[in-house]
C-alpha cells in the first residue's frame, strides 16, 4: 500500500513539473487585427510580439500638419501610447500632455505611457496615412474604405515555443 501512494505522489509531482515546464515553454503570440466596427468583418491581420513598436502617421484634418502616434505592444493584449508628435499645435491637439519637447521640428509628447484595449475611428484615406509595426506598413489610408468606422485590438494565443 505505501509504494502504490509512493508511486501515486511521485506520479502527481511528474505531472505537476512536466505542465509547469510546458508553461513556460509555451509562447503568446499576438495577432494585430483590424476590423469594421459594425460587422466585425476582418480587413486585415498581422502576427506581432510583445514591445514591438506600432506608429499612426497622420495628416491632421484642419491643421493640414503631420501627427504620429507611437505605441508599445503589451504582452496583456494592449497599446501603451508612449508618445505624440505633431507639427505645431492646433484644433484638438492635446497640450502639456508628458514630457514637452520640439525635436526635428515637431513638438514631442513623450512619457505618456496612457493604455488602450483598441483604438476606435471613423477612417478617413486624407487623414491617416499609414499605421506601421516596427517601421513595415501594416496598413495605408488608401487601403480601407473612406469614412468606415473601424477597430484595431490585439489577440492572442499561445504556442509552442520555439516557433
Amino acid at each position: 500500500m505505501k509504494s502504490r501512494c509512493k508511486v501515486l505522489i511521485i506520479c502527481v509531482v511528474l505531472a505537476l513539473a512536466a505542465g509547469t515546464l510546458l508553461f513556460f515553454l509555451t509562447q503568446k503570440n499576438l495577432t494585430l487585427v483590424l476590423v469594421e466596427q459594425e460587422s466585425r468583418h476582418v480587413l486585415k491581420t498581422r502576427t506581432i510580439s510583445e514591445g514591438d513598436q506600432l506608429s499612426f502617421h497622420w495628416i491632421h484634418s484642419f491643421e493640414h500638419i503631420p501627427w504620429i502616434e507611437e505605441y508599445t505592444i503589451q504582452a496583456e493584449q494592449s497599446f501603451m501610447l508612449n508618445t505624440i508628435k505633431v507639427a505645431g499645435f492646433g484644433a484638438g491637439i492635446p497640450e502639456n500632455k508628458g514630457i514637452v519637447t520640439v525635436r526635428d521640428g515637431m513638438v514631442v509628447m513623450s512619457s505618456l505611457e496612457q493604455e488602450f484595449d483598441k483604438i476606435s475611428w471613423i477612417h478617413s484615406q486624407t487623414a491617416l496615412v499609414s499605421i506601421t509595426v516596427q517601421g513595415n506598413t501594416f496598413i495605408q489610408g488608401i487601403d480601407i474604405p473612406h469614412h468606415t468606422p473601424v477597430e484595431l485590438y490585439l489577440k492572442g494565443t499561445r504556442t509552442l515555443w520555439p516557433r
